[in-house]
């Protein structure tokens, strides 16, 4: 079975070739005009993806049908805004068939999904959250309490050093995804200043980092393997 990966087209080639080297056929997402620039390829913005369903606008999949092919896409009639919070209606995640985000301002097809929902304050949840397993490591204190009450082991991070081109700094979330029993970051992830925590927070918990140390620490928008092929 094709293992298919969305994720933006900025990510440089050497990470591109990484990704290849562990299987994935990449996808690369083109800019959505209606979201703000610099975040406007990014995967946590375009895309809901949970083991339910593969969510996009339709707007933006009728413009990109070639990038979805094989994969079984519901399209939602939300559609994006470049203005918070209507950026962020796919920006939330699932843990045990509990959505998380500030849901409020999500897309009405991804919140119809679940029947237990926590509300976030911080809009750009999947950003900001790095899930793996039963664990998570965030650098929103909101998040991180939400999550430890849900009974998520949960490391708080510093919100520093990690890059977002047009922005102060970039999410934990949006550098890294998580496939098997690995959690890949985008860059260099040495170059965090709690780096020596989130390896030996990573490992403890069963997990092994690898990261491509020929670029920074970067935003590219997380990353979304195609799960609909299983369903």
């Amino acid at each position: 079975m094709e293992k298919i990966l969305f994720i933006s087209e900025n990510i440089p080639d050497s990470t591109k070739e990484l990704l290849c080297t562990k299987g994935f056929s990449v996808r690369k997402l083109r800019k959505e005009s209606s979201l703000p620039d610099a975040v406007s390829s990014h995967a946590d913005m375009l895309i809901f993806s949970s083991s339910k369903a593969l969510i996009t606008a339709k707007n933006y999949y009728n413009s990109n049908k070639d990038i979805f092919e094989g994969s079984r896409v519901k399209c939602s009639n939300d559609t994006f805004g470049n203005v918070y919070p209507r950026d962020i209606i796919f920006n939330a995640f699932e843990i045990n068939n509990t959505l998380f985000g500030k849901t409020d301002s999500l897309s009405s097809d991804v919140i119809k999904l679940y029947k237990k929902k926590v509300y976030l304050s911080q809009g750009y949840a999947k950003c900001s959250t790095l899930i793996f397993g039963n664990n998570a490591i965030t650098a929103d204190t909101g998040i991180c309490k939400a999550l430890s009450a849900f009974g998520i082991n949960t490391l708080l991070i510093n919100p520093a050093s990690i890059l977002l081109p047009g922005y102060n700094y970039g999410f934990i979330g949006g550098a890294s995804f998580v496939f098997d029993k690995y959690v890949m970051f985008f860059g260099d992830l040495t170059l965090h200043p709690d780096s020596a925590e989130i390896i030996d927070f990573i490992e403890t918990n069963g997990f092994l980092p690898i990261y491509d140390k020929s670029c920074p620490l970067t935003d590219f928008g997380g990353a979304v393997i195609d799960k609909t092929q299983s369903l």
